[in-house]
């Protein structure tokens, strides 16, 4: 992996996430929308209705994630552009390129597998 040497180079990175994890969070909220329109209808049995509570669950986990994730991104840029930490998480770096590298992968591993999962459960209306 080619690490950013430069704290533009940092900063712009942490712009690209930051616009990546807004696009989760506009996934998310239109998922979370087409659900609530099959927890609307009125063919939806208790088993069905067991598995759209399982993922208005799954969709509020993702978004409080993609919230924290923003967060840290915009901690990290400042500290790339000061050179020291604004905040500092002891459980979520803000300061290590290739630990936020990490998250973002595991970020969108996690999204696309539920997108997926979703789909696939629409898919049965």
């Amino acid at each position: 992996m080619e690490v950013p040497t430069q704290s533009t180079d940092l900063q712009a990175q942490c712009s690209l996430w930051k616009s990546e994890v807004e696009q989760v969070r506009g996934s998310l909220r239109q998922m979370r929308g087409r659900l609530e329109e099959m927890a609307a209808g009125r063919h939806t049995n208790h088993e069905r209705m067991v598995e759209i509570e399982h993922f208005q669950n799954q969709f509020i986990r993702q978004l409080e994630v993609a919230d924290e994730m923003f967060h840290d991104l915009k901690q990290s840029a400042k500290t790339f552009a000061n050179g020291r930490p604004a905040i500092v998480h002891l459980d979520r770096p803000v300061d290590d390129y290739d630990t936020l590298h990490d998250r973002m992968q595991v970020f969108h591993k996690l999204h696309d597998e539920l997108k997926g999962e979703f789909n696939r459960f629409e898919s049965y209306r």
